[in-house]
Order: structure tokens, then C-alpha cells, then sequence
């Protein structure tokens, strides 16, 4: 993948069609590695919780230690749907770090209606 077809990926996830979104998701897995200092920088700048959610999870899936404490910061947000995408990205990291973070959430939060 090159930065033409990242930038493509990227024009892919804010697409309002379900399935464009899927493909440019799908598409992105496989260099999540090579492209995850620009996701988070994406995720970072992003003020649309819904897309927001969308980078969360994408960084999330990178398993990428570097960026547990990215996502756990993400569980500080005003928006429901992006604290529930960093839950689930942390609880399904398959790293101990994060998942204590997720159990410690959970512990804090019991009333957060997607735990």
C-alpha cells in the first residue's frame, strides 16, 4: 500500500455507505503497522465521535503496545460510542497491560450501558 491508496482507505472509512466503509477497514488491516503513527494521528484530530469510534477501533486492532495508553485515554471521552469502541479495543488487545486497564474501567464504571 502506498499513500495514494491509504489516503484512499481513509476516504473509505468516512463514507456513509456501510459496505465502502467495510472494504476500506478491511483493506487498511494487513498495514496497520506501517500506517499507525498516521492513524493515531488521525484518531487524535478527530472530532466526529462517530468517526472517532471508527479510528479507535482501527488503532485498537494494530495490537500495538505503544498505544494502550492512546486508547485508555479514549476512555476519558464525552461520547458513549467512542469510551465503548476503547473498551472493547483494550478488553480484545490480547495484552495483559490492557486488559487490567478495561477490568479497572469496568470496576469504575458499572453504569456505562455497553459494559
Amino acid at each position: 500500500m502506498n499513500s495514494l491508496e491509504f489516503d484512499e482507505c481513509i476516504e473509505m472509512l468516512r463514507s456513509s455507505d456501510s459496505l465502502t466503509y467495510e472494504d476500506g477497514y478491511h483493506w487498511l488491516q494487513g498495514y496497520l503497522d506501517k500506517y499507525i503513527d498516521e492513524l493515531v494521528q488521525l484518531m487524535l484530530r478527530e472530532t466526529d465521535p462517530d468517526m472517532r469510534s471508527k479510528f479507535v477501533e482501527l488503532v485498537g486492532n494494530s495490537k500495538n503496545p505503544k498505544v494502550i495508553p492512546l486508547i485508555e485515554a479514549e476512555l476519558k471521552s464525552h461520547h458513549s460510542e467512542v469510551r465503548s469502541w476503547a473498551y472493547s479495543s483494550l478488553l480484545y488487545f490480547e495484552n495483559s497491560e490492557a486488559m487490567k486497564i478495561a477490568e479497572c474501567f469496568k470496576k469504575e464504571n458499572p453504569d456505562e450501558d455497553f459494559l
